[in-house]
């Protein structure tokens, strides 16, 4: 059965922490691994290269600076919401709009430092997902900044600060929007683990046209930036605020899809693959002892540990993939397109980064007493070998888990295994 790692200590036992959380290693596909490695490897060193060659002006660290401190006001005054998105890449908010236009109006190394500024916030203040997911996803839109940046170098067109106000220069700026958002998705597509989704995109064209507005206001009215970004935020916040509040299906503690909502669109994604030959895992997940953890800690910290556990797994999961709490301390998930091997692994890699979680007994300040040690017993079901419908494949993740119970707790059980797949 799955066992539970010891404590270390020595030497390494720093560096070896922060290398564990690094799941990159831990995905199923190597050739997805080099992918995500070579475009890293790629925005480090263009940036390099581009700092090297055309090193940035004096006079162009003002616009920088400007740029730089109404992304983090406008991001700030939208933290609420931000943090209440399922969607986590770089580019899926306001940052979007000041990314384009700073390709616009700085130079290239400059537009990458922003992006740079936009992911280092967004780790700090805004949600921390997987480092490898961030990683990827500011080094995708750094190369789509660059690119944006590089057309007008490219095709021998005026800066834009400099170029007239005719169509011609509204055709280089549409190419220059249309290089932007091509190259992001282009670097997505093959990182299918990121379940990029066309909503996503659509929600960025829209950022980047805005960020035409506020470069095109920057430069010839400087004055009207400051209304145009104050609705921005305000606009920003109503949708979001407006398509939260519809979104009935969320349970209020975790943010996860509630049962019945989870159920319909489960029985959706059935329906969808059912006939294409398609496999689909199904993963029930139990906390372990978690009346005991009430008892002895009070229900604050249950509750913490509950929204603890499900940004574990909305990080460790896709876009595509359905997450919700079943009730009480069940979890359920759903993985389209993912075979028992697969979903054994990720089970795994959620058991164990749950096991080392931890979270505030006393309070938010540095030296808080913490709890840690919450494990989780995972029971794996597929389809179709484990059962055709959707009521089958959850009674078979739930024998899967029942078992896993019987067997010590915190361990991963696959459905008509006796150990968990090597």
């Amino acid at each position: 059965m799955a066992t539970v790692s010891g404590g270390r200590s020595g030497w390494f036992a720093a560096p070896r922490r922060v290398l564990g959380s690094w799941t990159l290693w831990e995905l199923p596909r190597r050739g997805l691994i080099g992918y995500l490695l070579l475009v890293d490897a790629a925005a480090l060193a263009a940036v390099t290269y581009l700092f090297a060659l055309r090193p940035p002006a004096p006079s162009a660290l003002l616009p920088f600076s400007a740029l730089l401190a109404g992304m983090t006001l406008s991001s700030e005054l939208s933290r609420p919401v931000e943090r209440s998105r399922a969607d986590t890449r770089l580019g899926a908010g306001l940052d979007a709009a000041w990314i384009f236009a700073g390709a616009l109006l700085l130079p290239p190394a400059l537009a990458a430092t922003l992006v740079v500024a936009s992911g280092v916030y967004r780790w700090f203040r805004i949600r921390r997902g997987i480092p490898h997911r961030q990683v990827f996803a500011a080094a995708a839109t750094m190369m789509s900044a660059l690119a944006a940046s590089l057309v007008p170098i490219l095709v021998g067109a005026a800066p834009f600060a400099e170029a007239t106000r005719d169509f011609q220069g509204f055709a280089l700026v549409f190419g220059t929007g249309l290089v932007f958002l091509s190259v992001d998705a282009a670097l997505a597509a093959p990182a299918a683990e990121f379940g990029a989704e066309p909503s996503g995109f659509a929600f960025d064209a829209a950022m980047v046209a805005f960020g035409l507005l506020i470069a095109w206001t920057a430069v010839d009215w400087p004055f009207v930036t400051v209304v145009l970004v104050a609705a921005l935020v305000v606009l920003h916040r109503a949708g979001t605020m407006r398509a939260l509040r519809g979104h009935a299906g969320t349970d209020a503690g975790t943010g996860l899809l509630t049962a019945s909502s989870w159920l319909d669109g489960a029985r959706t994604q059935l329906d969808l693959l059912r006939g294409r030959g398609t496999e689909l895992s199904l993963l029930m997940l139990d906390l372990d002892h978690f009346a005991r953890l009430n008892d002895a800690h009070g229900r604050r910290v249950g509750d913490d540990v509950l929204r603890a556990v499900a940004d574990t797994l909305r990080a460790e999961v896709r876009a595509a993939d359905l997450v919700g709490r079943f009730g009480g301390e069940e979890f359920v998930v759903l993985l389209p397109g993912t075979t028992r091997f697969d979903a054994h692994a990720i089970a795994e890699r959620i058991r164990q980064r749950i096991a080392s979680t931890a979270v505030s007994l006393g309070g938010t300040r540095p030296g808080d007493p913490l709890f840690a040690g919450t494990t989780i017993s995972i029971g794996v079901s597929s389809h179709p070998a484990d059962g055709e419908t959707l009521d089958r494949l959850v009674g078979a993740a739930d024998q899967a888990l029942r078992a896993a119970k019987a067997a010590g707790r915190n361990r991963t059980v696959v459905v008509e295994t006796e150990e968990p797949l090597a």
